[in-house]
């Protein structure tokens, strides 16, 4: 189950960096493992990139959408395949075990306990201001700090929360609401000027919890963002790059395949629901997880995935264990209850497989 290539293979990081050069002055590049994206990105005036939450490769293949006739690549997303660990890894331009957000619930061994690391409560959100993530930079500071014009445009419910905060500068932010709202603030006379757009784009996740991939609520969600791809590319008459990908795709979970598991407080179940992190005695978890489909791996195994930690601070996050559920598998801890339709934070290639959708206007 494990692929113990992953970490060398290309991935979210490698493409945000390579979006991030042709954004930034010669002096300011980073180092990058890959090209993944046509030259032609460094002629464009304005750089647009859509992280479409949950559009996996897989699942737009799946679809007769004109954005396939577009995928130039195919990557991998983060380990494991969420939201937050992959937000925070192009805001960071470092990977998850660099940067500290490496789950979508995290487990603070010295002061916090479980945290939930995509809606941080005000009882944790605390463990963001520590020094650790005061010291990271964010590419939206070093926008600001070099005079890059630049935007980051997000849903509206998203703005001033723990985790929007620490990634992105209130300045640079732009909220929206609608999609009629969305294509107004691009329409501004200050965002065409703009050198990089980011637009965060929630919805297809969002049908494809609540529906399942392929529901015809989720098709047509997709046929709304191929409307609004379209309308994005038509914009300026600057010449305008569009770069388009995600931060994983979905699976769906049959009814038959749900284990809601039992366990004392001596085990700390976290992590994502495909890809549990377990703290505890490997006696007890072993007997927790034995009616569940999948594979229990240490730390040693683990790092194939999720490097070992090098500093005191990500020891105190990082899991004993990981059990990787089965494809078309799904585990409920106490602290999540509610049963969706699609899911994702595993490994199957319909969740870890993302595509590089590139549109110029010129």
């Amino acid at each position: 189950m494990i692929n113990k290539y992953f970490l060398e293979e290309p991935n979210i990081l490698d493409l945000s960096k390579e979006i991030f050069n042709a954004v930034v002055d010669e002096n300011l590049k980073i180092e990058t493992r890959f090209e993944l994206i046509s030259k032609k990105i460094e002629d464009a005036e304005t750089i647009n990139f859509i992280l479409a939450d949950g559009l996996g490769f897989s699942n737009l293949q799946s679809t007769d959408s004109y954005l396939n006739e577009h995928i130039n690549n195919v990557v991998n997303t983060t380990f494991p395949s969420s939201t937050n660990v992959a937000l925070t890894t192009i805001a960071m331009q470092a990977n998850p075990i660099d940067h500290g957000v490496f789950s979508y619930y995290m487990y603070d061994k010295l002061k916090y306990g479980l945290i939930n690391a995509l809606n941080w409560n005000s009882e944790n959100k605390n463990l963001l201001l520590s020094k650790y993530f005061n010291n990271q930079s964010s590419i939206w500071s070093i926008f600001k700090e070099n005079n890059i014009y630049t935007s980051n445009f997000q849903p509206k419910n998203l703005i001033n929360t723990p985790l929007s905060n620490f990634l992105y500068e209130e300045k640079s932010t732009v909220p929206y609401i609608s999609h009629e709202d969305l294509i107004n603030a691009l329409s501004d006379s200050l965002s065409l000027e703009n050198k990089y757009n980011f637009i965060y784009y929630p919805n297809i996740d969002v049908s494809a919890h609540v529906f399942g991939v392929n529901s015809k609520e989720w098709i047509r969600e997709i046929k709304i963002f191929e409307e609004l791809v379209k309308k994005i590319t038509e914009l300026s008459n600057k010449k305008s790059y569009t770069v388009i990908s995600a931060d994983h795709g979905l699976t769906n979970v049959p009814k038959e395949n749900r284990f809601h598991i039992d366990y004392s407080e001596n085990v700390n179940i976290y992590g994502d629901q495909r890809s549990v992190y377990i703290n505890g005695s490997k006696k007890e978890i072993i007997e927790v997880f034995s009616k569940v489909p999948g594979q229990l791996i240490d730390r040693s195994e683990l790092n194939h995935l999720l490097p070992v930690p090098e500093n005191d601070f990500i020891e105190s996050l990082y899991p004993d264990y990981c059990f990787l559920v089965e494809d078309k598998n799904i585990i409920y801890p106490h602290h999540l209850k509610t049963e969706l339709a699609g899911y994702h934070g595993g490994m199957s290639t319909e969740e870890i497989k993302i595509p590089i959708i590139e549109i110029p206007n010129f």
